[in-house]
């Protein structure tokens, strides 16, 4: 009986200290995954504001969650793919060709209808 109850504390505690472990290994990953990124959280927002605002002028009945979707996915590409400088040195026509090659890379999400 003693020797039961201690065998659940030891693997209770064992459980517990790898629980932790793992969720401090996940949160080191996660900064250095973050760390990765060349943007400024600045910038980041500005892009994603940006983004939103030009979704809402050509498509200004678009939902709501679709563009938030997109968006960050449009944010995401690019902070993984661009540096700042590219960005900002970006030409017209560069861009254009950018959000073309974009649509395919982040497709309009279809609407689910809730039955």
């Amino acid at each position: 009986m003693k020797t039961e109850r201690i065998t659940k504390i030891l693997l209770l505690t064992l459980i517990g200290m790898l629980t932790l472990g793992i969720g401090v290994i996940n949160s080191r990953a996660a900064e250095k995954e973050e760390s990765a990124f060349k943007f400024p959280t600045k910038n980041i927002r500005e892009m994603w504001w940006a983004c939103s605002l030009e979704f809402r002028k050509i498509r200004p009945n678009m939902r709501e969650d679709s563009r938030v979707y997109l968006c960050d996915c449009y944010t995401d590409y690019m902070r993984k793919n661009y540096t700042p400088e590219e960005v900002l040195s970006m030409t017209q026509e560069q861009a254009r060709t950018l959000g073309l090659r974009m649509r395919r890379i982040c497709p309009l999400p279809v609407p689910q209808i809730m039955t």
